[in-house]
């Protein structure tokens, strides 16, 4: 746990400093998916910002959707990733490769990456429902009705959890 106050702290103002720094929309997609795929997920490489990541991905977000609106008019808006490319190519793509998975564990890994890419404003909200709405089904019908039944030490080996205790 970190040992500072949660609201106003210096991890925060070090990172209102660095978003503010954001001049372009390319810079601003590059830091924000670093930062997805560093600090949020289940498969975050680090917890180090356990009180502050989701306020630091909302200011992100904040300005990659600032510059955006700066950077692209109304037809880029809504048929481009902030990357530039075309959102429906992407979205067909991801959805190509949910479909021929069959594996419950990596339709986990392809919904949870699609969110990592593509969660808005990286990619335009009419676009990324959709999609997200057609991957979260199949990754149900994949899970199955009896997939939560399974006793805790099975599901754990199944997913390769460690446990961590504190001591």
């Amino acid at each position: 746990m970190a040992n500072y106050h949660i609201h106003d702290n210096p991890v925060r103002d070090q990172w209102l400093q660095k978003i503010g720094g954001l001049n372009t929309l390319a810079k601003g997609v590059a830091l924000l998916s670093e930062f997805r795929s560093k600090y949020t997920t289940p498969l975050r490489e680090s917890y180090e910002l356990e009180l502050d990541w989701g306020w630091i991905e909302c200011k992100l977000e904040e300005k990659v959707a600032l510059l955006k609106h700066k950077e692209f008019n109304d037809q880029q808006m809504l048929n481009r990733c902030a990357n530039g490319s075309d959102a429906q190519q992407e979205a067909d793509a991801v959805l190509a490769k949910m479909a021929a998975c069959t594996d419950k564990y990596q339709a986990e890994k392809i919904h949870i990456g699609f969110r990592l890419a593509f969660k808005p404003p990286l990619m335009p909200v009419n676009v990324f429902m959709d999609t997200d709405r057609i991957l979260g089904n199949k990754l149900m019908e994949l899970r199955n009705i009896g997939y939560y039944d399974l006793p805790l030490e099975q599901l754990r080996a199944e997913r390769g959890v460690k446990v961590v205790t504190l001591q």
